[in-house]
């Protein structure tokens, strides 16, 4: 839907300091209510030598995706604007290109936020469905019909969460809009380092093993913290599953006594542990796809079910 910038500066009250909730590599957050709903209003760093019909065609790209697991988008604005600008250390009167999207409203914030200290404060259960939400709204990227959607800058601070905690995928085709502007290539390598495979680094290959590698230091970052990933490239695979395991063990076990899936949680760690490491291999061709992940998920949620189906008709 395409947005008047006069309403969402409206709406933002001129984008004011005390409506703004967060800024990034791409632009500034604001807070905002549109047709009595929460959204979220992003606008862009203005960008030298940005495509607009690029723009304009990934925005068609993105308002197609429906996902429960991907930001949906509420409207946009690219609009001209004349106004004031800084210009070689002088103030002038010329034209500028507003690039604003409108989002829902994550009240969660995003999974940076939970996970940003030495240890991650989300619970064993709410840190596995947020895996597995991401890991399904990557699947519905890459599978896409026509043509797999590339989300190339995935990290913690992309990931949002709502009210109950689900997570969704945003800054979805920013990626790839930025890249075709003057500054993409130094910024993104500095604002995401840790999220990006080898082989972009050293080559700039890009394929969906990219997002995989993305996904794998998210979960890596996730179940072992700051400091236990900085350990992952120290030990064997095998060892840093064990760690993992055992630092949830501890948490697990401190949870209250009604609390009974201990067992069924530490087997979520290992496999999703398991996952991970695979996930970050340099070699790109020994990652696994997401739709393999999404298919492990859901073999290792049968055999959780059939052991309960098991212990029921024992008891019984």
């Amino acid at each position: 839907m395409d947005l008047q910038l006069h309403l969402i500066e409206t709406i933002t009250n001129d984008f004011s300091e005390d409506q703004k909730v967060g800024s990034g590599g791409y632009g500034e957050v604001y807070k905002a209510v549109y047709n009595g709903k929460e959204i979220a209003v992003k606008k862009l760093h203005p960008l030298q030598g940005l495509d607009d019909k690029q723009f304009h065609s990934e925005l068609l790209n993105l308002a197609e995706v429906s996902h429960k697991n991907i930001i949906r988008l509420v409207g946009y604005c690219h609009e001209s604007k004349n106004k004031y600008i800084k210009h070689n250390g002088e103030t002038i009167w010329a034209k500028s290109m507003e690039r604003i999207l409108c989002f829902e409203y994550m009240q969660g914030g995003s999974l940076e936020k939970h996970i940003a200290d030495e240890s991650c404060k989300l619970d064993w259960p709410t840190c596995y469905n947020i895996i597995r939400g991401t890991c399904e709204g990557l699947n519905h990227l890459h599978s896409a019909p026509d043509k797999p959607i590339f989300h190339l800058d995935l990290k913690p601070d992309n990931i949002l969460l709502d009210k109950s905690m689900t997570p969704k995928i945003a800054d979805l085709g920013l990626s790839r809009v930025f890249a075709s502007s003057e500054t993409h290539q130094t910024e993104i390598v500095k604002g995401t380092h840790g999220y990006m495979p080898p082989e972009y680094l050293q080559h700039r290959l890009i394929s969906k093993k990219f997002d995989v590698f993305s996904f794998g230091a998210i979960i890596i970052k996730m179940v072992a913290g700051n400091t236990g990933s900085s350990r992952r490239s120290q030990m064997p695979p095998m060892e840093f599953i064990k760690l993992a395991s055992e630092y949830w063990t501890k948490r697990l076990q401190a949870m209250p006594a009604s609390y009974s899936s201990h067992q069924v949680d530490i087997l979520r760690v290992t496999k999703c542990v398991d996952i991970a490491l695979r996930c970050v291999d340099k070699d790109r061709d020994k990652r696994p796809c997401i739709k393999d992940i999404l298919h492990e998920l859901d073999e290792l949620e049968a055999e959780i079910q059939k052991c309960y189906r098991h212990q029921m008709f024992q008891k019984t």
